[in-house]
């Protein structure tokens, strides 16, 4: 008789272990897409996948899970968890406390030591989403942990176990399901839980993406006149960015590098209270980029050369560099002047370059030196490229002209007047 029972046992034992190795994967559930969005807030997915024939048509779901670390606690007075509106594929209904007949209610919660997601779904299955088979399945939603603090939460997740008592899962079947001839085992709209901890289980794994890289597209000093300089940029990604810092430095004969240069000077920083600085504020974490500018950066000086250095704040304090430009602040006002045709018949065009906004004189005279005729008189004129025509009267006689240009500073006793004279020659 001992050894009778002892076969039995034995066999049982074989039985359970084959019974267990065989359990089937009904669904995948999947935290996605795990990132750090912000410097308080770490975004996800919540994805479901269906992984067997053996049902078709989700019912409701709790899902649980907790930060991966060992000494970062979830608490309700610390986090707060949302799901992002619209960024579910299932119909949701978002009136807490009625029990859904056509739709579903997504509820996160933070509990002490675990977030919670439940799903309640329609009453019948003819309401409830049908999930293709294999693939990415579908999006139970995006939610967004935040903590109320401000502090930077850890970047992985892990769904707590044992699975079968943190985690729930269920189908509903469209039929009447039989345990044996004329015996009811599961009648249509019941809700069957997907782990029965013998034949069915389900899968449950996390997926961080992969950061991007902060990209830049390009950084731009530009001299815009009057001592004044516009700074722009753009990233095509970015990677935990705060937000944007620009210092200033001199460069110098000795020390042209700009890599080296003292850049003691903070021009624009994020971190300021005025609306233009906190434009400078980071994507955070974004597979996009942005547009940025500054407008103005003012200098004291003239003739000399400014280098800029850009930068970025990451979430967890550290100061990355990315770009540097320089730009010459012009002590030569006009740069270039230069007449066509020449020599003319009847009129001329001249052309000129002014490498600040001055005011500005221009009138020709004769090869005596009497003025013959006043082109301009204390016109504003910004810096740029214009052009300005001269003809010649009906009885101008031949011979050489100079047409005199003279621009007078705009607010800056620094500058001296500058001029430029332009040599034409009148042929009949």
């Amino acid at each position: 008789m001992r050894k009778l029972s002892l076969l039995l046992l034995v066999v049982l034992s074989f039985v359970s272990y084959k019974m267990y190795a065989q359990r089937t994967i009904l669904a995948n559930a999947v935290l996605d897409s795990i990132s750090l969005s912000k410097g308080d807030q770490l975004e996800f997915i919540l994805r479901l996948e269906r992984a067997s024939d053996s049902w078709l048509y989700f019912a409701n779901a709790t899902f649980q899970f907790a930060f991966d670390s060992l000494n970062y606690n979830v608490s309700p007075d610390r986090h707060h968890i949302e799901l992002v509106p619209g960024s579910s594929d299932l119909p949701i209904i978002a009136i807490p406390g009625i029990l859904p007949t056509v739709s579903y209610i997504v509820t996160p919660n933070v509990l002490p030591g675990r977030f919670s997601i439940t799903i309640a779904g329609p009453e019948e299955f003819s309401n409830c989403v049908a999930l293709p088979l294999g693939g990415n399945g579908i999006k139970i939603g995006k939610f967004i942990i935040k903590t109320k603090d401000g502090t930077v939460p850890p970047t992985k997740l892990r769904w707590l176990e044992p699975y079968i008592y943190y985690q729930a899962c269920a189908y509903k079947i469209d039929r009447d399901s039989l345990f044996l001839p004329n015996m009811l085992l599961y009648q249509v709209n019941d809700n069957i839980e997907m782990d029965d901890g013998l034949r069915s289980l389900v899968n449950y794994s996390t997926f961080d993406r992969p950061a991007p890289k902060t990209v830049l597209k390009y950084f731009d000093a530009d001299y815009v006149g009057l001592k004044k300089l516009r700074l722009s940029w753009e990233t095509t990604s970015e990677a935990y960015v705060d937000g944007f810092i620009v210092v200033r430095a001199l460069r110098t004969i000795d020390n042209p590098e700009p890599a080296n240069l003292n850049y003691s000077d903070t021009v624009a920083d994020y971190r300021r209270s005025d609306p233009q600085n906190r434009g400078l504020l980071g994507l955070g974490t974004s597979s996009t980029g942005k547009t940025y500018s500054f407008e103005f950066d003012s200098v004291s000086y003239r003739g000399l050369e400014y280098c800029y250095k850009l930068l970025y704040r990451d979430f967890f304090g550290n100061y990355v560099d990315l770009a540097y430009d320089c730009e010459r602040i012009p002590n030569s006002i006009i740069t270039k002047a230069t007449p066509s045709p020449n020599p003319f018949s009847v009129s001329t065009r001249i052309d000129y370059i002014v490498e600040d906004d001055v005011i500005l004189d221009a009138f020709v005279n004769d090869f005596s030196g009497r003025i013959v005729t006043r082109l301009l008189k204390g016109v504003y004129t910004p810096k740029g490229q214009h052009s300005i025509d001269f003809l010649a009267s009906y009885n101008a006689q031949e011979g050489l002209y100079n047409v005199v240009f003279i621009a007078y500073p705009i607010d800056d006793p620094t500058v001296e007047i500058s001029r430029a004279i332009v040599k034409l020659q009148l042929i009949r």
